[in-house]
């Protein structure tokens, strides 16, 4: 399975970890930083350059702001949850 790393020791805000990922996934300019956004173009495709299935793997949170900590866990979440309805988007955090 593809693996797409993000190293999250820069990141100070929400908006940072959004850029980043959108970034690595080959989302187009307009699409939107927010999870909702996250699912339309990850769960149902067609949008970004990068389709399911694939895992991204977030390091580098140890030290970052906790808003962007808990921005990242909820997204986290929520994939979980759509793995559950066979969507093929995993993503795994470490320090």
């Amino acid at each position: 399975m593809r693996v797409i790393e993000l190293d999250a020791c820069s990141w100070r805000t929400v908006l940072d970890f959004y850029n980043a990922l959108l970034a690595a996934l080959g989302a187009p300019d307009w699409h939107g930083r927010s999870v909702a956004a996250l699912i339309d173009s990850m769960v149902y495709g067609h949008i970004n350059a990068v389709e399911a299935p694939y895992v991204v793997k977030v390091t580098g949170t140890a030290r970052i702001p906790t808003a962007v900590k808990d921005e990242i866990v909820s997204v986290a979440r929520i994939f979980a949850e759509h793995q559950k309805t066979d969507v093929k988007v995993e993503f795994q955090i470490e320090p």
